[in-house]
């Protein structure tokens, strides 16, 4: 694994912990998040058509090459997307078991996928099944402290995990799963509730 991915993720599981702690605490709220989308938006915006030397150098340590010069910020834009969307629709308990399967799930998906994946799944070539099985087993005990009904966090896990894998298209834009996989756990979840 990369260095670039490896800090990557890193930050995906600090971002992921920060929002839940400072959110479940009251220091953040919903119109704090929608404050950061709309800026970290503009933000990106700006970087594309402008250099922001220190928003550069901060994106290009922690942002992939493709994604720097498509849509810069990308990752932790859709992260806050996902989780807002998931804390306005859904009971606060259950979005934050949701946002915690993003948080680890997807994180130690990536990793394990990278460095141990030997299995490629039928819907994504670049996606190891090992990868996605990790994802799953690491995510349920952070949701569960959220949620305790195991039977509703392994069928979160699981389907947080199963939308990792594809890259879904909608009018030619690629929808982030960092977008994805919290609505779909935290939807999940309300299954069991």
């Amino acid at each position: 694994m990369s260095q670039l991915e490896f800090r990557r993720q890193s930050l995906h599981v600090f971002y992921g912990f920060a929002l839940v702690l400072l959110h479940s605490s009251g220091i953040i709220d919903n119109n704090l998040l929608l404050g950061v989308m709309v800026g970290g938006g503009m933000v990106s915006l700006l970087v594309r058509r402008k250099k922001l030397s220190l928003i550069q150098r901060f994106l290009h340590f922690f942002e992939r090459k493709h994604h720097l010069e498509s849509f810069p910020g990308r990752g932790p834009l859709f992260f806050t997307m996902g989780s807002y969307l998931s804390l306005i629709l859904f009971p606060e308990h259950l979005a934050y078991a949701g946002i915690m399967i993003l948080t680890v799930g997807d994180a130690f998906s990536n990793i394990i996928g990278r460095h141990f994946g030997r299995i490629k799944t039928p819907l994504n070539p670049d996606k190891c099944i090992e990868g996605n099985l990790a994802g799953i087993l690491i995510a349920i005990p952070f949701a569960y402290y959220f949620f305790p009904s195991i039977y509703g966090v392994i069928a979160a896990s699981a389907v947080g995990m199963f939308l990792e894998i594809p890259n879904i298209r909608i009018l030619g834009f690629e929808i982030d799963d960092n977008l994805l996989i919290p609505l779909g756990a935290t939807f999940t979840l309300t299954l069991f509730a």
